[in-house]
């Protein structure tokens, strides 16, 4: 791998851990104030999945030689409004598919099998976070 292609990866790696972590902690809280059991359940697999994504992309730039620093997590805003939170998260969606798309065609053979998988389960994750906002509409009547 070629210097220019590892600092590269490096910086798509640990912007996807920046993305992973802006709502890793409020999952929980954004769980419950969902209008429905099975919206619930969507949101609670976006923070299992961002918990299982932040630890793959830790390891990735640890063994590409990076550091991987816990990053500073985004407060949620007060009101909390959760079409506009949830508006945000399918921002951070659809860049987490553009960085694990990136980082496949840039880190060695061994991994990119790895950010090729996170890239597949992000577009589910875009069409996951989609319906929670057509169902957080749709309760608003």
């Amino acid at each position: 791998m070629i210097e220019s292609e590892r600092r590269e990866a490096l910086d798509h790696l640990i912007r996807a851990l920046e993305v992973e972590y802006r709502f890793i902690l409020y999952y929980p809280r954004l769980e419950r104030l969902m209008p429905d059991g099975d919206t619930a359940s969507k949101v609670r697999t976006l923070g299992q999945a961002s918990l299982r994504h932040a630890e793959t992309v830790s390891q990735a730039i640890l063994a590409l030689g990076g550091t991987a620093t816990v990053p500073t997590v985004e407060p949620l805003p007060d009101p909390l409004d959760l079409k506009a939170l949830f508006r945000i998260q399918l921002k951070y969606e659809k860049l987490a598919l553009w960085l694990y798309t990136r980082a496949a065609a840039l880190v060695p053979l061994e991994l990119a099998p790895r950010f090729g998988e996170l890239a597949r389960e992000e577009e589910r994750h875009i069409k996951m976070t989609e319906d929670i906002l057509h169902r957080l509409h749709t309760a608003e009547g």
